[in-house]
């Protein structure tokens, strides 16, 4: 018997994103000459749509146009140069108050003469030129904030760093109800685990479910953003996750879960699930309306799952 719920679509949950920039200008001996500091970026609406199909922050690009960055926009505008030469790669979780974000900062590095020019546009994405950018920003003065001009000299090194943000949501999700076996159940979604590195890890990788053995069902109550659910937990070591196929400008994608018959039966039944993807993890409970009462999975039954998943710029 499979448990299925006559509404598919279980809950969607939405993640921020923002990304900021730095550049430095580097002597032949070290020493930092300009440094531009930290200033955001656009993300870009076909940059969005590529997150859901590959991996998307392996190359940097600097250009010369000082238009002002929209998310209609592909491409730099002044295109100049690109790289794919990475120096550095760290993460990390901003859980200590509110907004919590999980981040990580990519170096890309423009070797000595490749980018002599007067720059003012930058970018990050999955190609060197072209149409293939997340992001577009112009590249601000320090101290105003204001657009301005780089020039690199011919004998130093460029870096440009690149953060990308996730914001988990900090609301809960309240609805739709959904039926499984005839039984209608509240359901109530939110965040988990935002202070972990479960978060910061698939930042820049294609956005898809992780592997049904980081899904985990519970007997007790979801917890707050930083936690997992309460009590026993069973894991779907024999499940699979995957995904529907993307739908462009949708910013959203469809995940699930199929659960076979010798997983996730807790004798008390199933009160919370707890959802992993490359980009942040997730709890869901359910209580039975009227009663309050779990689902009551055993070895009689298989189930099949989804959530909707979708992103947007954090503001």
């Amino acid at each position: 018997m499979i448990i299925v719920p006559e509404r598919k679509i279980l809950v969607h949950s939405t993640i921020g994103m923002k990304g900021y920039f730095r550049l430095k200008c580097i002597r032949p001996n070290g020493r930092v000459r300009l440094d531009t500091g930290w200033f955001a970026n656009t993300l870009l609406d076909s940059g969005r749509n590529y997150m859901a199909t590959a991996n998307f922050m392996t190359s940097c690009q600097v250009g010369t146009d000082n238009t002002a960055a929209a998310a209609a926009q592909t491409a730099l505008l002044g295109y100049r140069a690109g790289t794919t030469t990475i120096q550095d790669t760290i993460s990390g979780q901003q859980s200590s108050s509110t907004p919590y974000y999980a981040w990580k900062r990519k170096v890309f590095r423009f070797s000595a003469g490749t980018v002599a020019a007067n720059l003012s546009e930058v970018g990050v994405g999955w190609g060197t030129s072209g149409s293939t950018l997340i992001s577009r920003a112009l590249i601000l003065d320090p101290i105003l904030q204001t657009p301005t001009t780089i020039t690199p000299l011919i004998d130093e090194i460029l870096d440009v760093t690149y953060e990308l943000r996730y914001y988990p949501p900090t609301g809960d999700v309240t609805s739709p109800q959904v039926t499984l076996n005839s039984i209608v159940y509240d359901t109530v979604t939110r965040a988990a685990e935002a202070n972990s590195q479960y978060w910061s890890d698939g930042i820049g990788n294609v956005i898809a479910p992780s592997a049904a053995t980081g899904w985990l069902a519970y007997d007790g109550n979801i917890g707050t953003v930083l936690q997992n659910p309460s009590g026993t937990s069973s894991a779907a070591s024999s499940g699979s996750t995957g995904a529907s196929a993307y739908s462009n400008n949708s910013y959203e994608l469809a995940i699930h879960i199929s659960v076979p018959s010798v997983n996730w039966n807790l004798g008390s039944g199933i009160r919370s699930i707890r959802i992993r993807t490359s980009a942040g993890s997730f709890q869901t409970q359910f209580d039975s309306n009227p009663g309050g009462s779990t689902i009551p999975k055993s070895a009689s039954f298989t189930m099949y799952m989804e959530w909707t998943l979708s992103w947007t710029e954090y503001t």
